[in-house]
């Protein structure tokens, strides 16, 4: 798979991790029209990329991201999508699908601010390390526009509904901290990158079909009732049962050897 022609985003695939970046760090990593659909193209090729076992989503600069970039033409409107682009239905908020619509594990590290846009994007991540610097603020009241991006999907979840409707009527700044106390964070670390690439690390030799179906099966609990969420979860066990990296699994506790996972 091809990474490089992106202009707003850096791409490396290494030993079973796509890592990436926003490459504007002399704007805050803010978005601009353009960065948003990068992203999205970005997302459906790192989900089709065999190589790639595992997601991470690194920074440059002061901070992960400013959110929309204000001082760009039309920030954040709703652009027809590029022609490759799958839909343009949420205009430039489609970006809150791209690292949902990745069946692999994606971690983020953030330090420094995280705003608007882009707090939304970062929510959107399976997994957050945040740095001492780390800062959230949703943005969207001081400039009396309602929430996008997947924000009030997710962050109600993270950290409850009472919590999530103070933080987007106020606009307040949460910083590292709190922030990680509430659920915004996986866990505050002095390094989050290398935080996040330890993880993925280890995911990497993890089994990638068990990964695909618990994120699955996380994000279907979301709209399920119990009955209907352990049948999707029994579906998922029918499909992985008869599969290589099952037998490999019995096998390398048998052998007590280290597993060789080939997602088959």
């Amino acid at each position: 798979m091809e990474y490089g022609d992106f202009e707003d985003l850096v791409v490396e695939v290494r030993e079973g991790i796509g890592h990436f970046r926003i490459n504007r760090a002399e704007r805050l990593n803010a978005l601009r029209t353009s960065t948003f659909w990068e992203v999205v193209e970005l997302g459906r090729r790192l989900q089709l990329d065999d190589d790639v076992r595992v997601v991470v989503c690194t920074h440059e600069g002061r901070g992960f991201s400013s959110g929309a970039d204000l001082s760009a033409r039309n920030p954040a409107d709703p652009d027809r999508a590029p022609e490759a682009t799958p839909t343009d239905s949420m205009g430039v908020a489609t970006i809150g699908m791209a690292m949902p619509g990745i069946d692999k594990p994606t971690i983020a590290s953030i330090n420094g601010v995280c705003a608007g846009a882009g707090f939304a994007f970062a929510t959107s991540f399976d997994i957050r390390f945040l740095g001492p610097s780390a800062r959230f603020v949703t943005v969207f009241a001081r400039r009396a526009l309602g929430p996008d991006c997947g924000l009030t999907y997710w962050l109600p979840r993270l950290v409850g509904p009472a919590k999530a409707l103070e933080l987007l009527y106020t606009s307040r700044e949460v910083e590292a901290e709190e922030a990680s106390r509430i659920g915004l964070g996986n866990a505050l670390v002095d390094d989050p990158d290398a935080a996040a690439f330890d993880l993925a690390r280890t995911l990497v030799e993890g089994p990638p079909l068990s990964y695909l179906w618990s994120k699955r099966e996380v994000h279907h609990s979301y709209t399920s009732d119990l009955q209907r969420q352990i049948e999707f979860e029994w579906m998922g066990q029918s499909q992985l049962r008869h599969s290589e990296d099952v037998k490999e699994g019995r096998a390398v506790f048998l052998e007590k050897r280290p597993p060789q996972f080939m997602g088959r």
